[in-house]
């Protein structure tokens, strides 16, 4: 009986040879929205139409057009994942070069020339403690079959017997637990150029190299009674991907009186070049048996994206912006040349959502020079939920969570001088998203609250 039920989900399982789904995909199209320079991560990055800021480039690049000199800005940042655990990096460097004359009012009146780049960290770790089960993940892996390296990493260390059946006993008490690890970054290098028309009209154009790293380590535990010969066994499958991509994007601003702005922009698709492979790695407390997979190669295309805002200035004193920010994820695709995977397709348009997010942000002048700031944002899901049956369908035995709703809490201040200046910004997520584990049908979804803190630090200088 126990064997016959295992056969139930062994046909979306073993049909598994590609070894990326739709999601990953999903993973690799999202940029944290907040994040940027510190000026830009304390208003939430609500910075499509106020622009003048090298981090809203990637938002609008009529942002280059609102310049009035040159700049050179590093931004350095601590990142605190769920876990505790911090990290530091650069994820922020801009140099934009000012051309043209300031003091004309009509026609062209100054552009700007700039480089830049920004970074969004991918970092989660998660622990499920042990629950109880009657049914060994060993069963799935005998009904795979000699081809499946789940099953022969399983025999190498006398999981299963020599007819590929679990040697649990079929009323084995069980306790299992899992780990998830994620650690990467999406990274945007930016050269961009913008136009001042009459200190009216801002316009300018991106063109985006884009890179990724990441990788997932999904750790499976299980144990028996002490009276059973197998008392503890793992599974570790850790998967590697990377890749870079380009994407290009128009951007404007209106300023029609001195008080409003008006911003508005439109990115292409991200086109990726991906390569990726995955390691299988089966033990107990005496023995492992590790299997390196064949690295895959493949093309993703993410969501074209649709940004504008609206903002409001009040001379050198206060200013605020509010965003709107629109993606549809349904619309991600994959292909490989030696492989069909038209099926994440068919998934993409089933199972995932349009995207909207809003930000808001705003920055007050305190005293001379001294500016405090602060900011909100709010996403919604770029998934729809699923059943437990669906999420083991797209899993391939690895531990996988769907993002939800997210909300972000930002604020931060900042000194301005004639040349030189300094930002300092606190940016906090909070993302409620599903976990899938990836023992079939017999798993209900969790839900994984993903918290995660950035302190940035922006040092900059204008000529």
């Amino acid at each position: 009986m126990k064997r016959l039920l295992m056969t139930m989900g062994i046909a979306a399982l073993s049909s598994m040879a590609f070894s990326q789904s739709v999601y990953d995909a999903l993973t690799f199209s999202q940029f944290n929205p907040v994040l940027g320079t510190a000026r830009y991560a304390g208003m939430a990055g609500a910075f499509t139409a106020l622009g003048g800021n090298s981090s809203a480039i990637k938002d609008n690049p009529g942002a280059l057009g609102i310049y009035r000199s040159s700049e050179l800005t590093f931004s350095p940042s601590l990142y605190i994942n769920n876990d505790g655990e911090v990290k530091g990096a650069l994820d922020n460097f801009a140099f934009v070069i000012n051309f043209g004359n300031k003091k004309r009012k009509h026609g062209y009146v100054t552009s700007s020339l700039g480089i830049n780049y920004n970074r969004s960290n991918i970092s989660r770790y998660t622990r499920q403690k042990m629950e109880e089960s009657s049914v060994s993940l060993s069963d799935y892996f005998g009904d795979m079959g000699p081809g499946d390296p789940h099953y022969y990493l399983s025999q190498d260390i006398n999981l299963l017997d020599e007819e590929g059946y679990s040697l649990f006993a079929p009323d084995a008490f069980i306790q299992r637990g899992y780990t998830l690890m994620e650690k990467g970054h999406i990274g945007q290098w930016d050269i961009a150029y913008g136009l001042n028309i009459s200190n009216i009209f801002y316009v300018g154009a991106a063109f985006g190299i884009n890179t990724i790293e990441y990788k997932q380590s999904t750790i499976y535990d299980e144990e028996t009674l002490p009276n059973y010969e197998y008392d503890h066994w793992y599974m570790d499958k850790t998967y590697y991907a990377s890749g870079h991509g380009f994407n290009f994007r128009v951007g404007a601003i209106v300023r029609p009186i001195d008080e409003l702005r008006i911003g508005a922009s439109f990115e292409t698709p991200t086109y990726y070049d991906m390569s990726d492979y995955y390691d299988i790695e089966i033990g107990d407390d005496f023995a492992s048996s590790l299997e390196p997979q064949d690295e895959a190669f493949y093309d993703i295309r993410t969501p074209l994206k649709f940004k504008a805002g609206l903002a409001g200035v009040i001379g050198k004193k206060a200013m605020i912006d509010v965003d709107y920010q629109y993606q549809n994820y349904k619309k991600i695709r994959m292909k490989a040349d030696d492989i069909n995977i038209d099926s994440e397709t068919d998934i993409a348009e089933e199972r995932m959502n349009q995207e909207h997010t809003i930000k808001v942000g705003a920055e007050v002048q305190v005293a001379d020079g001294f500016f405090v700031r602060a900011g909100g944002a709010y996403s919604t899901s770029p998934t729809k939920d699923l059943t437990a049956k669906e999420a083991a369908s797209v899993t391939n035995l690895r531990i996988c969570t769907f993002p939800k709703q997210a909300i972000y809490v930002t604020g931060g201040a900042g000194y301005k001088g004639e040349h030189f200046y300094c930002d300092l910004a606190y940016a906090f997520q909070n993302r409620k998203d599903h976990l899938y584990p990836f023992f079939p049908y017999y798993s209900e979804p969790k839900e994984a609250n993903l918290k995660t803190r950035n302190i940035i630090a922006t040092i900059g200088w204008r000529f």
